[in-house]
């Protein structure tokens, strides 16, 4: 069983007021991933080659998803 696929059996056990939160949750963290990869990209610009670039960008890429 997957990481998410153990998390949708968890969330479907709980009641509506605690999915919510989770929803919240669970949005706020993706707004920070968002903003923190920003950041890392404008601090880099013009700073990597375009080949350093695109193997940074796909380093970041392979760090978001978890074999389990």
């Amino acid at each position: 069983m997957s990481v998410v696929e153990a998390i949708v059996r968890d969330l479907a056990g709980l009641p509506n007021s605690k999915l919510v939160e989770v929803a919240r949750f669970v949005h706020a963290l993706s707004e920070d991933a968002q903003k923190e990869r920003m950041k890392i990209l404008k601090e880099t610009f013009g700073v990597l080659s375009e080949e350093d670039g695109r193997a940074f960008e796909e380093a970041l890429a392979g760090s978001r998803h978890l074999d389990v």
